[in-house]
């Protein structure tokens, strides 16, 4: 008994250091050479015992986790796009779809926004107009009070203001 407690005090600071650089359960074990049944056993066994180095290093996993997804979207194309067209011209490809977006559909927003009763005019778009609308966050997405949002009246009404 006193040999595997042991022996778990040595795997304990692999396991950390392992979890802490975000690497597989599978990783770690193979570090170790053990299986991962003993690895999953000395993880319960910290947990069951509040191990505040195993706290530590979670919080380190996620920080670690956040930098690799960083690191991958950055490598995307779209993201690459995205910046090459913000550089172009002072404005994200998703704010140029929204004002497009509201070009377009133009007309019906003006429509709706001087009926009575907004959520009505809505409803009398087509399914397709308004899930598009839903999706570019022209309309909000609630189920019963559909309105249009604040920042999509804030375009119209500087593109068009009212006399």
């Amino acid at each position: 008994m006193l040999e595997n407690t042991i022996e778990r005090k040595k795997r304990r600071l692999i396991i950390l250091k392992g979890i802490s650089q975000d690497l597989k359960h599978s990783e770690i074990s193979a570090q170790l050479g053990a299986n991962r049944g003993v690895l999953l056993s000395d993880i319960k066994y910290m947990r069951r015992n509040s191990d505040l180095g195993l706290k530590q290093a979670e919080t380190a996993k996620v920080q670690a986790h956040e930098k690799k997804v960083l690191l991958i979207t950055k490598e995307t194309i779209p993201f690459k796009q995205n910046e090459r067209f913000l550089s172009m011209t002072g404005i994200t490809l998703q704010d140029k779809s929204f004002h497009n977006m509201i070009d377009f559909n133009k007309h019906a927003l003006l429509k709706i926004l001087k009926s009575e009763d907004q959520q009505a005019a809505i409803f009398k778009l087509s399914t397709s107009i308004r899930k598009t609308l839903r999706k570019n966050g022209i309309i909000t997405k609630r189920w019963q009070d559909n309105e249009i949002t604040e920042l999509a009246q804030e375009y119209l009404t500087l593109k068009n203001p009212v006399h």
